[in-house]
């Protein structure tokens, strides 16, 4: 073969692989172009949901107490100084607070940063006002806690910045450290290359790197770290792209929001905006000259200029940018001593909260369910605000973990099978202040709070008698019912006969005490009495949305409901008969803070006032000398209203109770439906308990309502009541009042 015949066999392998790889490159290309086109459209700088809690509020007279508003600033990351002069920052002079709170943007408008002064007084708020100016002040709103973000797998925190609302210099900063060329260039810079690679070998180390922003804008977001000649070329094509289809300004603000700055625990901060609250507490248009150039500085190496792990490095780091501004001219000689003068001013690393309160935001996510994808939740910054009440929160993930430990060691349980859930809400507002679904607070899995569907025992009795009094020209107080056997069989040739707790029988006795001692014979004959679809139908009014059948065990828990269920129920007899369907969520933003939807609480009076005091009353002597006297003994200054519950085998363990302002319902039992040996008294009202008395709950208000008065029968079957002095006087209905009853006035 001669010499010129392998030379042109060469050239027609040479232009195919030539063709080859233009085509290869020009796919690339078109496939590189469609995912940033793509992903710049969506503007897909993934921004997860953020949570928050009910924001601490507080006027003057309002009941807080010193140690409760400590502990909140706490949780908030707020520091105690000699000096408060930053936010974020508190003094203390006895019961006296001076905060410098932060500046936020509630869904009903922004608080401004402000400097003021508390003074609480025996658990009251008696002074409150501008600490500069010394003018009473109605009205303070603290920043709400971050409880997390709703992610999707990835881990990162931002918060969106757009370049008008950078501090001066920043991004000229930026731009010289970084990118001298970025106005200039399109996407790639040779001219800075050259000088990086002059730079590095004159100082003898890398001091600099040669890729633009939009390189790394390029590598952060769609590529990886790996330094391979692959990632390189995707890279450099995917920066000429977008430098094609997108304006320098974008392509700066899209930086911005990206940059990698930090890691708190296992979430990544990203973004010069959340670095920013993150490193200083302060947003980024507050930040000092020395602040910005430290942030500036760490966009090169974030682990390595972490102020908080290695102050050297940070500080060498963040002169080394301010020299460079000084040497370009961006600031004067007084400037630049001014800050190399100063600290890193880095405040302590914010605590992480682990977990994240998984049962309750499991349960935000199931409120927006109709209205917001998870893609949406997953990546487009919303503002979620919740009535979640941090401080509750914590008591009552402490008073289920510990008492259920406490079971178990007290029943040589070794296996820790015993389960449980709390829920608390707002009587008034039917505002959800805290959710527990395990025993774990911190586990992500089931959720027993709202998914854990038991029977329900003796808790539901309350509406068996709310559904009696309904009818009070047949029933009141003193109505004789039968506590003793009977049985019924039913359609498909099954018996049912019920049975009271340790067997006992008890004969006449007068309806009060049916629910009082919890007798399960005398409740089931009071159903069958009133009607056992009017029982049920009381219960659907009273607001439990699932299908109900009239059977006649329903009276005795056979239904098997949820805490949550439970705990909307109970809200209509701690409300005086009005329904507030309990909720989470309040508002909603969209990550600029705009609203985008609110969440008012519906009001609807289900039951007149009267019925429903009866029955609130029955409950508060159920607490006083009934199956749940240990509060009553607990609480013996305030007087509170409650039911425990018991199933079958002693299975489940129930209780739910209510105060002047807070309604709780507990459940204890076993994730195999095993025996727990705990009746509603011994395991669930120890944990209702345990959290109340961290609660400094007021008493219930027992105010009667126009159509009752109070009662009492002198001498003979009603010995005790002999005058209105009287403990234990009853209420009934006025206009239909019992023979040889007196009215106290």
């Amino acid at each position: 073969m001669s010499k010129l015949s392998i030379w042109q066999r060469s050239k027609r392998i040479l232009f195919r692989l030539f063709l080859i790889a233009a085509l290869f490159i020009f796919f690339l290309g078109v496939y590189l172009d469609s995912m940033v086109r793509d992903e710049f459209k969506q503007q897909a700088w993934s921004i997860p949901a953020k949570v928050f809690a009910r924001p601490l509020s507080f006027a003057l007279g309002q009941k807080l107490k010193l140690s409760d508003l400590k502990q909140e600033l706490a949780l908030l990351g707020y520091r105690k100084k000699i000096k408060a002069i930053s936010q974020g920052e508190y003094e203390q002079y006895g019961n006296s607070l001076v905060i410098n709170t932060r500046r936020f943007k509630f869904w009903d408008g922004v608080q401004p940063e402000q400097t003021l002064e508390i003074t609480i007084n025996n658990g009251v708020v008696t002074e409150l006002k501008d600490f500069a100016t010394q003018k009473s002040v109605s009205f303070l709103r603290l920043d709400p806690l971050s409880l997390g973000s709703i992610q999707a797998g990835n881990t990162e925190d931002r918060q969106l910045v757009t370049l008008k609302q950078l501090p001066e210099n920043f991004i000229t900063a930026l731009l010289v450290m970084e990118d001298r060329d970025f106005y200039e260039h399109w996407g790639l810079s040779f001219k800075g290359i050259a000088r990086a690679l002059w730079s590095n070998i004159s100082q003898g180390e890398v001091r600099q790197g040669g890729s633009t922003l939009t390189q790394q804008l390029m590598k952060n977001h769609f590529l990886s770290n790996e330094r391979t000649l692959w990632r390189k070329l995707r890279e450099a094509i995917m920066a000429v792209l977008t430098e094609f289809h997108y304006s320098k300004d974008v392509i700066l603000e899209a930086y911005v929001n990206e940059v990698y700055l930090g890691q708190n625990e296992n979430t990544g901060i990203y973004g010069f905006a959340r670095a920013s609250e993150f490193y200083f507490d302060k947003p980024l248009e507050k930040l000092h000259l020395g602040q910005v150039a430290l942030l500036v500085g760490m966009v090169k190496g974030p682990s390595y200029y972490n102020p908080r792990r290695s102050q050297e490095n940070a500080m060498q780091r963040r002169n080394l940018v301010l020299l460079q501004m000084r040497e370009q001219g961006l600031i004067t000689d007084d400037d630049y001593q001014d800050a190399i003068s100063r600290k890193l001013m880095v405040v302590a690393k914010p605590k992480a909260r682990k977990g994240m309160m998984p049962a309750f935001m499991g349960f935000i996510k199931r409120e927006l369910r109709h209205e917001y994808s998870l893609s949406e939740l997953h990546s487009q910054g919303l503002r979620l605000f919740t009535s979640l009440d941090p401080l509750v929160q914590r008591r009552a993930e402490a008073s289920l973990s510990k008492r259920l430990k406490t079971i178990d060691s007290q029943l040589g349980n070794k296996d820790a099978k015993l389960q449980g859930a709390v829920i608390v809400s707002d009587i008034q507002s039917g505002d959800i202040l805290a959710m527990v679904g395990d025993r774990q607070p911190d586990f992500s899995g089931f959720n027993r709070a709202i998914d854990a569907y038991r029977q329900t025992g003796s808790v539901i009795k309350p509406f068996v008698y709310l559904a009696a009094f309904q009818e009070h020209e047949k029933f009141n107080m003193l109505t004789p019912v039968m506590d003793e056997p009977f049985s019924l069989k039913g359609s498909d040739g099954s018996l049912w006969e019920p049975k009271n707790y340790k067997e006992e029988t008890h004969g006449e006795i007068e309806l009060k005490e049916g629910l009082i001692n919890s007798y399960n014979l005398a409740t089931a004959r009071l159903a069958m009495s009133v009607g056992v679809e009017k029982v049920a139908d009381t219960i659907m009014q009273a607001g439990f949305d699932r299908a109900l059948p009239a059977y006649p065990s329903i009276a005795l828990g056979a239904k098997e409901m949820s805490p949550l269920e439970i705990l909307r129920l109970y809200q209509v007899l701690a409300n005086e008969g009005r329904s507030i369907r309990s909720a989470g969520l309040i508002a909603v933003q969209d990550h600029q803070g705009q609203l985008l939807q609110r969440y008012p609480r519906k009001i609807e009076t289900r039951f007149d006032a009267e019925s429903v005091f009866l029955v609130k009353y029955l409950l508060t002597e159920v607490v006083n000398r009934g199956t749940a006297k240990l509060i009553g003994s607990t609480f013996s200054n305030a007087q509170y209203a409650g039911k425990t519950g018991t199933t079958n085998d002693l299975r489940d363990s129930w209780y739910a109770g209510f105060g002047g302002d807070k309604l709780a319902v507990v459940w204890v039992g076993r994730d195999d439906n095993q025996p727990t040996q705990l009746t509603g008294a011994t395991g669930a009202l120890r944990v209702w308990r345990d959290l109340f008395i961290q609660l400094n709950e007021p008493s219930i208000n027992m105010n009667l309502p126009d159509g009752l008065v109070w009662g009492y029968k002198p001498g003979g079957f009603f010995s005790q009541f002999t005058s209105c002095k009287s403990k234990g006087l009853l209420p009934f209905y006025a206009e239909e009042l019992p023979k040889g009853l007196k009215v106290c006035d």
